[in-house]
């Protein structure tokens, strides 16, 4: 209850308040100027016809027209303004200038292409798609001599990740979308305040909204006043505009350049199951070390020199980057997607697809949300019926109603083809992971639905090797007897579920 009031007559009520009165007036306007017949009717259909030639020529991808096509038709006047205000799902000019700003400092480190070299001798598809993902995103490049650990609950990714904290001298970056006070914080919060005092630089960047309900606002003073250096990332305020989408999912933490770690764990007690919400929480993760650990360095100093309006000492924390030896010879790819101007292509999205489309024996999917659109959905039809095993992992018990009902109305097309659908029966499952063919992996913090591959800043590490996709796999498989696989009889929707999934699914991509 306390935190409801806390939320209620929060900054983010207000400008929530706001935004909606702004709607409003528009709304009244466009309604007051129907007395006005034969001008509102030609105004009318003139911001139709703007707004449709608009629309029918941006190149871009046609589930995102149709929705605002039927606003734009069956609202003239208000649907062409909604659609001028929120078509965009780009940054504002002022925020592309400054991050793209500071991507062009980080790029006078230039790449190291040896080890795409390397790739291209060993395995000329395998560097395709490495090639493909460093071309989408402009900061992302392929490391070698590194090694790495794959987590399956947050409990001992957090276990790990204590310890590295206790072992920090340099600094620690942390950059998560929810942090929450609670028994997980606290632990994680006094190690932080004694390595600040210690002089450990300590550097914390999370999500305004992500943290809405979590964290008191203006947290991040209080953790300044400690010697923690804080900020939030993209704070409400209260105007209209899309770029409220572009949300920073991300989760990283990364210690001394020695480690780094990414995944679905926020830093909260139900991610590791102190508080139960939906049953057994699952959760994953991966932490890395060697020189994969700069791909995550590169995202997490982005998002904070873009946020705090700085630029860091590249060179001074770029150095402290160490190879370790790594027997296996695997090749690794830690990478961002966003919105545009930055990432002209969905990085993740292609990232899956050029996976999917190659994929000869297998592929496994886990994540909490299944809601994509024509090309994934197309991607893994047409792989399992060129004889492809496909296994798609989804949550037994649903986090979000709405949500649940509408990845559970993507099973019956993906099944026809035979796609198998498991859901993860003691609870919750919130891991993001691909892995196909005992030589691919994805683990990140991409989940399978629009938000994810188009709106949010997000960040996975692709690794190319049989070591660690052979422990995925091993890992998923495992988790299958934790799970009940879906039949046909159980993938169908009753008839109101349908109404209500035909509706809402028409407008999912605009979510």
């Amino acid at each position: 209850m306390r935190k409801l009031c806390r939320v209620l007559f929060s900054r983010y009520a207000i400008s929530a308040l706001m935004i909606l009165t702004e709607l409003c007036v528009i709304a009244l306007l466009c309604v007051y100027a129907w007395p006005s017949l034969y001008i509102a009717g030609a105004i009318g259909i003139l911001a139709s016809l703007v707004a449709l030639t608009s629309l029918v020529t941006r190149d871009t991808n046609p589930e995102y027209k149709i929705p605002w096509a039927v606003i734009i038709i069956v609202l003239p006047i208000m649907g062409s303004v909604l659609y001028l205000l929120f078509y965009k799902r780009r940054m504002s000019r002022s925020e592309s200038r400054l991050i793209i700003g500071v991507y062009n400092e980080m790029k006078r480190f230039d790449k190291d292409m040896s080890a795409l070299g390397e790739m291209s001798f060993e395995n000329a598809l395998a560097a395709g798609k490495a090639r493909a993902i460093i071309n989408d995103d402009p900061i992302a490049e392929v490391y070698k001599d590194t090694v790495s650990r794959v987590y399956t609950s947050g409990e001992e990714l957090f276990s790990d990740m204590e310890s590295d904290l206790l072992s920090a001298k340099k600094y620690i970056f942390l950059e998560y979308f929810i942090i929450e006070q609670g028994e997980l914080w606290d632990r994680l919060h006094s190690i932080l305040r004694e390595k600040a005092s210690m002089g450990v630089d300590v550097r914390i960047l999370y999500d305004d909204i992500g943290c809405m309900k979590t964290l008191p606002s203006h947290y991040e003073e209080g953790l300044r006043r400690e010697g923690i250096r804080a900020f939030r990332f993209a704070k409400v305020n209260p105007r209209i505009s899309s770029v409220h989408h572009n949300r920073d999912h991300r989760k990283i933490c990364i210690i001394d350049g020695v480690c780094a770690y990414t995944g679905g764990v926020n830093i909260a007690d139900e991610y590791v199951n102190i508080k139960k919400r939906f049953g057994h929480w699952r959760d994953g993760g991966i932490r890395v070390s060697g020189c994969a650990v700069m791909g995550l360095l590169k995202l997490f100093l982005s998002s904070w020199d873009f946020t705090s309006r700085s630029i860091s000492d590249y060179e001074a924390i770029f150095g402290s980057v160490l190879p370790v030896n790594d027997p296996s010879g695997e090749y690794y790819i830690p990478f961002g997607s966003g919105p545009a101007p930055l990432y002209k292509r969905p990085v993740g999205k292609n990232a899956f697809l050029n996976i999917i489309n190659q994929s000869e024996k297998y592929v496994f999917i886990t994540t909490p949300y299944l809601i994509i659109d024509y090309d994934l959905t197309e991607a893994l039809r047409n792989a399992a019926l060129r004889g492809v095993r496909v296994d798609i992992i989804t949550p037994a018990v649903a986090d979000k109603k709405i949500v649940k009902i509408m990845t559970k109305s993507s099973y019956p097309y993906l099944m026809d083809a035979g796609v198998r659908i498991h859901e993860y029966t003691p609870g919750f499952i919130h891991e993001k992971t691909l892995v196909s063919d005992s030589l691919y992996t994805v683990i990140g913090t991409i989940n399978f639905d629009y938000r994810s591959l188009v709106h949010h800043f997000e960040d996975a590490v692709w690794i190319y090797g049989k070591s660690t996709a052979e422990r995925a796999e091993s890992e998923c498989l495992s988790l299958l007897s934790e799970c009940k696989e879906i039949s046909m009889e159980q993938a169908r929707l009753s008839p109101v579920e349908r109404f209500f999934r035909n509706a809402v699914r028409l407008f999912a991509p605009l979510l």
